[in-house]
């Protein structure tokens, strides 16, 4: 069954639950994560491929890309039986395919088109803003300036000049998963599009209630390796010490947003990473 957000806000208020990414510091915790699911119904948000690290299915699997779509992966999901939320703005998997062939619950979600507008039209009013004043401290999307300060993660993280097929998906227009977290919450600012699926779990996890939220696996690092690969992806090192290294900034300022959102929501998120490059979230171990 099609959800929608009105489905899933505060679903699971007061649950604990676990954001389990493919750092490799997700192997310090992840069979005592596993029995936290099994034994006491914690709640489990995984991310793209999963299943090369877990047996056991997440309750809530997270997709945005244009690798790990629905209709390529509509066997292990229906195998799997987990709810998934996913971006159409990536994956353009016809609805009536999915509306067909999916068997458990799924949710579509927007994230990257503001106010329900355009790419063209959110880039042409940044240009507008830029030969005006040349500068990047442009607010008028989520009142958060350091988005559009360049440089950006490599890849289509951003708004996309190329085509327009991502746009087409938003019609009706409808609201980001950014904005709907801004509103749920009352924060002053929303995240950016987002450098990492790891961004939009934490999201789900927040608009769900879950309280409080542990993190896994978020290294944010791939010189250290790569959980579901086992070691360090192919070429990564060649281009830096990190693959992140064009979206430092904007990557850890998309955290603290995501933390300061919680927080505002009395929702405490947890690192059991120890050591993250990152100075977000307040470190611990689970309970």
């Amino acid at each position: 069954m099609q959800l929608q957000f009105e489905n899933i806000i505060n679903k699971h208020k007061n649950t604990p639950a676990m954001v389990t990414v493919h750092g490799p510091s997700l192997y310090k915790d992840k069979e005592k994560l596993i029995n936290k699911q099994i034994n006491e119904d914690w709640i489990r948000f995984s991310v793209n491929n999963w299943y090369e690290v877990f047996d056991v299915a997440p309750s809530y699997w997270i997709l945005s890309t244009t690798f790990y779509t629905i209709e390529k992966m509509i066997d292990i999901i229906n195998n799997s039986k987990a709810a998934v939320f996913y971006s159409d703005d990536g994956d353009f998997t016809s609805k009536r395919y999915i509306e067909k062939n999916l068997k458990p619950d799924w949710l579509v979600y927007d994230q990257r088109h503001w106010e329900g507008k355009t790419c063209i039209e959110i880039l042409k009013s940044f240009k507008e803003y830029y030969d005006k004043y040349k500068d990047f401290n442009f607010y008028q999307f989520g009142n958060n300036k350091l988005m559009w300060h360049p440089p950006r993660q490599k890849g289509h993280f951003g708004h996309c000049i190329v085509n327009n097929i991502c746009c087409q998906q938003n019609i009706p227009p409808r609201t980001t998963i950014q904005e709907h977290l801004q509103n749920f919450s009352g924060y002053k600012q929303h995240y950016s599009t987002g450098d990492t699926i790891a961004i939009h779990a934490i999201a789900f996890a927040i608009l769900m209630g879950c309280n409080p939220i542990y993190l896994s696996g978020l290294d944010l690092d791939y010189e250290k390796g790569h959980a579901a690969l086992g070691t360090v992806e192919p070429g990564v090192i060649a281009e830096g010490k990190h693959s992140w290294n064009d979206c430092f900034k904007n990557l850890e300022n998309d955290l603290k947003i995501l933390n300061n959102s919680a927080k505002t929501l009395g929702i405490d998120i947890i690192n059991l990473n120890p050591e993250p490059w990152y100075g977000v979230f307040k470190k611990g171990k689970i309970k």
